[in-house]
């Protein structure tokens, strides 16, 4: 055929350097997901019964992920608090970590909700779109400094 060469142009991943994923990852990339998912449905963009079924799966498995590692935070930073500071938690977990997964488990519930039933109104897109902001802010805030401590727990 005219104008095909030998070679082959190949895109995506090289397949040497390829690697599984972690549940660390896991559990980021569906947050991330469901952010967008999140902020589709709030703004009102039609949902059929596969993207319902979607999200009421994302928002199990993220809010699953989330309660265990809170508790494991939990459990670190109320062990911290009964010995001395020079024995700082090895995972650096902090307050604002338990709290970020508070507000992701949130986050399932309300779109486990949304997505259930009717949308409920504007105070309560205004309150997923409040939460979405701030899960954004702390994402953006950790990402700059590498990797996000509070995935070091498990």
């Amino acid at each position: 055929m005219p104008g095909q060469g030998k070679f082959m142009i190949r895109y995506g991943a090289v397949a040497n350097k390829m690697r599984p994923m972690n549940s660390d990852e896991m559990l980021i990339y569906r947050l991330k997901l469901l952010l967008i998912m999140a902020k589709a449905k709030i703004q009102g963009y039609p949902m059929g019964n596969h993207r319902k079924a979607a999200i009421i799966e994302n928002c199990r498995i993220v809010f699953k992920e989330s309660l265990s590692r809170s508790f494991k935070i939990l459990a670190s930073l109320s062990s911290v608090s009964s010995v001395s500071d020079d024995e700082a938690p090895c995972d650096g977990a902090t307050l604002l970590d338990h709290l970020f997964l508070q507000r992701t488990q949130l986050l399932a519930v309300m779109m486990s909700s949304l997505s259930r039933g009717p949308s409920g109104g504007r105070f309560r897109n205004k309150a997923v779109a409040l939460n979405i902001d701030q899960i954004c802010a702390y994402l953006s805030n950790r990402s700059q400094f590498g990797i996000v401590n509070f995935l070091k727990v498990a």
